[in-house]
């Protein structure tokens, strides 16, 4: 094999797949990266168990064929050269992958390609194509509210649900709730739901925002995903479970509403948390008609208080919540206010930016005393 680039182009494509390799890959041949040359276009590809990544790229081919090559040596030399033109090609005793640049030569290892299992066939039929941007809102606004815990997977992840035009992504830890809707402009009526994760969303967001936007496209076969992103591929099983009932966990109405703008109430609980010296980085809200006073415990810290301006109809009451929760939406929030919707101190709460009707956000409240 021997082919010519741009040491950019193809440190960019192999940045993109090596994301498929885990930290602690569970075989050794996990860790590499395999090239494919046919005529002017390089595939690389790579994987995990269950997480698929490739990528696609113009070079100058000139000898055909295949490597495994180790994903971090060959990523890591590729970041270190300037723009310009290198060669790479495989010796007589395909050992190695000798690369040359303008004013050095350099060699790597290979690994045995015969043990690198092949990037999976993939024949399910699209099911959805969305523009990037409304694809990225959804994931932008419930990803972050899924679960980290491994040992409850099913909330590791997105759901995925779609009744006729309507489509919903919903993610949870049970502790808090986003769940944000799209009307699509060309749905038709098929209806399904999967619950997709959050590794998989995540690699979306990495891939999409360049200069030209692209259609995502989102394929399904038995229990697994296919997302095309232009030259990029990305395959991983969904997870498995019935994932519970989110619209009981919404409460049919409030008693309170407030108001506020968001960059104040924002400012004021990075400020506020930082005298939270629980694990929960608790808040205290003390909602009045005109105003919400934040405050923190009394630590070794020492303690916080401020005043963000409001607007409330209801009884005022006083309501505390772990700060990286309500952080978390303001953050992903694209509006300047945002509304606050309460029963009393123990009852799910939501939060909805203003304008954002199609965007809702629940959070447990922490049960603390004033």
């Amino acid at each position: 094999m021997k082919f010519s680039c741009e040491s950019t182009t193809l440190a960019k494509g192999v940045n993109i797949v090596k994301r498929a390799i885990a930290s602690s890959p569970n075989a050794p041949i996990f860790s590499g990266i395999h090239l494919i040359l046919k005529d002017n276009q390089l595939e690389m590809v790579a994987m995990d168990i269950n997480f698929f990544l490739s990528d696609v790229i113009e070079v100058k081919g000139e000898v055909e064929g295949d490597i495994l090559v180790p994903a971090k040596s060959f990523a890591d030399l590729l970041a270190k050269f300037d723009k310009e033109e290198i060669s790479l090609e495989k010796d007589e005793n395909e050992t190695e992958l000798n690369i040359t640049s303008l004013k050095g030569n350099f060699s790597i290892p290979l690994m045995d390609k015969n043990d690198f299992p092949p990037f999976p066939e993939f024949n399910g039929q699209k099911t959805l194509s969305l523009p990037e941007e409304k694809i990225g809102d959804l994931i932008r606004k419930t990803v972050f509210a899924c679960s980290t815990d491994e040992t409850r997977p099913l909330f590791t992840g997105v759901l995925c649900e779609k009744k006729g035009e309507n489509l919903t992504f919903v993610g949870t830890n049970t502790h808090r709730l986003a769940i944000k809707n799209l009307v699509m402009d060309d749905g038709d009526d098929s209806e399904f739901n999967m619950v997709i994760p959050s590794r998989l969303l995540r690699e979306i967001s990495n891939n999409i925002g360049k200069e030209v936007p692209e259609e995502i496209e989102i394929s399904l076969q038995n229990r697994q995903i296919l997302v095309k992103i232009g030259s990029v591929k990305i395959i991983s099983s969904l997870i498995e479970g019935s994932f519970p009932d989110y619209r009981r966990v919404v409460p049919p109405k409030f008693a309170t509403q407030t108001v506020f703008k968001k960059i104040d109430m924002e400012k004021a609980i990075q400020r506020v948390a930082l005298f939270s010296k629980d694990d929960y980085s608790i808040v205290r809200l003390s909602i009045g008609q005109e105003a919400i006073t934040l405050t923190s415990g009394i630590s070794d810290l020492g303690q916080g208080k401020e005043v963000v301006d409001c607007k409330t109809s209801g009884e005022g009451l006083n309501i505390a919540f772990n700060s990286k929760y309500v952080m978390d939406l303001l953050k992903n929030s694209d509006s300047d206010e945002v509304v606050m919707e309460v029963n009393n101190s123990l009852s799910p709460s939501c939060f909805q930016p203003v304008g954002e009707e199609n965007y809702t956000y629940i959070v447990t409240p922490v049960r603390v005393i004033f």
